[in-house]
């Protein structure tokens, strides 16, 4: 979309700066997964010291999926708040080119110092975008993981016609 070496168009800003708004409209999405997260490893916190049993065999290996769909989930998250912040740092005009954006890279160790032609603008706004469906994927598995320990306990509890 743009040569390396000179700043983004007004075109390839104002997509930069539309994805890092959308990233930051994301946001709410990692926090349900923080409190699904949460409520997983209480529930497990809860079994391993025998304050509570599974009331059903669904319960123990929903709550642990969800919890390490958590971890999966943290991971994404972080690297999504990354992106946010370098997309809106290209959309500002503050980080001035892709070379200048895979030099900083670089320097913080996240990707390999490469002399070439940076990836091109748009390669990376389709990656970050698949990276938002990964980890809203991640986020709906993790509230289903969540919903069936809690449907199977409620199951569990209830008395049989």
């Amino acid at each position: 979309m743009t040569l390396p070496s000179t700043p983004p168009d007004p075109q390839a800003r104002s997509r930069c700066a539309a994805l890092a708004a959308r990233l930051a409209a994301q946001r709410p999405v990692a926090a349900w997964s923080l409190l699904l997260s949460a409520a997983c490893l209480l529930a497990l916190a809860a079994v391993a010291a025998g304050w509570a049993m599974p009331a059903s065999r669904l319960c123990l290996p929903a709550w642990s999926l969800g919890a390490m769909l958590g971890l999966a989930e943290r991971y994404l998250a972080l690297r999504l708040r990354l992106d946010e912040g370098l997309f809106a740092a290209l959309g500002r005009g503050v980080m001035p080119d892709l070379a200048a954006l895979d030099d900083a890279l670089a320097w913080l160790g996240l990707r390999p110092a490469s002399p070439g032609t940076p990836r091109p603008l748009d390669e990376r706004l389709r990656g970050t975008q698949a990276l938002m469906r990964r980890h809203l994927g991640v986020v709906l598995l993790q509230t289903l993981c969540v919903l069936i320990a809690l449907i199977a306990g409620l199951h569990a509890g209830l008395p049989s016609p």
